[in-house]
């Protein structure tokens, strides 16, 4: 609800502060008092564009200030809470400012937000009839919601909902399988190559490394050969001069030495360990020898191998971890190519039964809806006829349409308010007078339906009068009862039904025009209404006929 609004310097308003209440709230006043300003003003904190010229002149800048209660159940709360804002006693602040030079700032609870922000709060909250971007109800979308909130379809909706996310969902998996499956068809003879190639080449781990040991042993064989043939010549040679034949002299000689004195015990052993230790050596070395061969063939064959994991290594990895790695992965994916093809043919089978359900939910919503639009428009039309238009023709028209989480209707609200007219959209409606009282009568039938909390009306009374205009108000009074209702009109028997009467008045001071706004009551508001009814406030039967209105 639209608590306050406070506006400087915009237009002829050099400083006005406004207080709305509950229910039904007019605003009267001469024409080009103002009103349309106060409703300019709306207009900006609805999210409407603005430039420098509506700054009042002399003025810098230019702000609109409002406060609005939200109630606790409005799904805006939730939309704030995700960006830290919070309502202070259930109340936000809404300030726009907009500088001479065009440029401007909007503030919510103090935090900076977008025009685009500003349109989503606006619409949460507002509804102004008499400007089609914000008659929420021209929107199809908009129209589908009141229709099934009307019609308590939510149930039937939500079952639809529920089973079209999981045809939705199945239908996500269908289409990932399958461009995997063409990835992988694609790559398919590619796959297969390497897998033969990787498989023949029988890759064991760290065998490049133990290729390269064998190869450089071989490729210096007789470097190995006749270095070790010199140092067992050094060791163990024929003639009984080598090192063994030396130290086993060096032994006896020791031995004989600690015979004498015992304390030469441990180098006698030493010697002895030496003359071991080198005896095992000449033999390790005699039995390498032995052993030892040289094959061109074999390092041909060495050599072979390693240049053809060298060649793998350059087509599928740095190294040949990551070649036997490529090999796993490509039998992997030969393997998910069979495997998918039988998970598709098994999701294939899940779609098409879940289609049916779907199918059957939307059937079901389908039926709800058009049995709800049936009275929906029934009410609708009644209204319209007290609302003077005797020859009306309102309808709801469900259509076929592409299946979204919504379902398969198209909404349409169709009107026509003159005979022989055919029946159009409402947003195709051109007069603002026959529109504003469209959407009397449908906000009056939905006014439990729709979640919108203030409604502004501008040019409702637009082309009627005498008990059509009495009409309007009684059914405005009656919409307040669970709306925030303002109006701007010229009638009377519209005003009188309020029960917060705001006038608008133009004057002059200083060389300079300004517009005011008071809140009349009392015989103050009888002389108001008289005004409106003769032209003049003191006419005693027009004074007469406002007290006969206000009844």
């Amino acid at each position: 609800m639209l608590e306050s609004l406070d506006i400087r310097n915009l237009a002829l308003i050099e400083d006005i502060h406004i207080d709305f209440q509950p229910g039904f709230n007019v605003l009267t006043g001469e024409t080009g008092a103002g009103k349309s300003i106060i409703l300019g003003a709306l207009g900006l904190l609805l999210g409407e564009k603005a430039d420098g010229s509506i700054v009042r002149t002399g003025a810098a800048e230019a702000s609109v200030s409002a406060v609005v209660s939200v109630e606790r159940t409005n799904p805006l709360l939730h939309w704030l809470e995700e960006r830290d804002i919070e309502p202070d006693e259930g109340s936000i602040l809404i300030h726009r400012v907009v500088k001479n030079s065009g440029r401007g700032s909007i503030l919510v609870q103090s935090v900076p937000m977008t025009r685009a922000d500003l349109t989503v709060i606006s619409d949460a909250l507002f509804d102004m009839h008499g400007q089609h971007e914000h008659q929420s109800l021209l929107n199809s979308d908009r129209q589908r919601r009141v229709l099934d909130s009307y019609g308590e379809i939510a149930p039937y909706s939500e079952a639809y909902a529920k089973v079209y996310r999981e045809l939705e969902n199945l239908q996500l998996q269908r289409s990932k399988l399958q461009e995997d499956l063409a990835s992988a068809g694609r790559e398919e003879d590619y796959l297969r190559f390497v897998s033969e190639e990787l498989q023949r080449a029988q890759l064991k781990t760290e065998e490049d490394t133990e290729l390269e040991d064998e190869i450089r042993i071989l490729s210096q064989y007789e470097i190995i050969h006749e270095n070790l043939e010199l140092v067992y010549d050094n060791l163990k040679n024929s003639t009984g001069e080598g090192a063994i034949a030396a130290l086993g002299q060096a032994l006896q000689s020791c031995r004989r030495a600690t015979k004498a004195d015992p304390s030469l015990d441990e180098i006698d052993q030493r010697l002895e360990s030496l003359l071991l230790e080198t005896q095992d050596i000449a033999e390790s070395i005699r039995d390498r020898l032995s052993s030892m061969s040289f094959s061109q063939s074999r390092l041909d064959e060495l050599q072979s191998r390693l240049s053809q994991l060298q060649r793998l290594k350059k087509k599928y990895g740095p190294s040949l971890d990551a070649v036997i790695a490529f090999r796993d992965q490509t039998l992997d994916k030969l393997a998910q190519l069979t495997e998918h093809d039988g998970q598709l043919g098994e999701l294939e089978k899940e779609i098409l039964a879940l289609e049916q359900v779907v199918a059957k939910a939307a059937g079901i919503l389908t039926k709800r809806r058009e049995e709800s639009a049936k009275r929906l428009q029934e009410q609708i039309a009644a209204r319209l006829v007290h609302l003077g238009m005797p020859h009306v023709v309102f309808s709801i028209d469900i259509q076929p349409r592409t299946r979204t989480i919504h379902g398969a209707d198209q909404v349409d609200f169709l009107f026509s308010a003159n005979l022989g007219e055919p029946k159009r959209s409402l947003k195709e409606i051109a007069s603002g007078g026959e529109l504003s009282r469209v959407m009397l009568a449908v906000k009056t039938v939905l006014a439990e339906a729709d979640d919108v909390e203030t409604l502004v009306f501008d040019e409702v009374d637009a082309g009627i009068g005498g008990s059509v205009a009495i009409a309007v108000g009684q059914q405005m009074a009656e919409l307040a009862k669970s709306r925030q209702v303002i109006a701007i009109t010229h009638l009377a028997s519209i005003a009188a039904k309020a029960g917060c009467h705001l006038v608008v008045s133009k004057e002059t001071s200083g060389g300079r025009t300004y517009t005011r706004i008071e809140e009349v009551v009392d015989e103050s508001r009888v002389k108001e209404i008289a005004r409106m009814l003769s032209g003049k406030g003191q006419d005693e039967t027009a004074l007469a006929h406002a007290r006969s209105l206000m009844r």
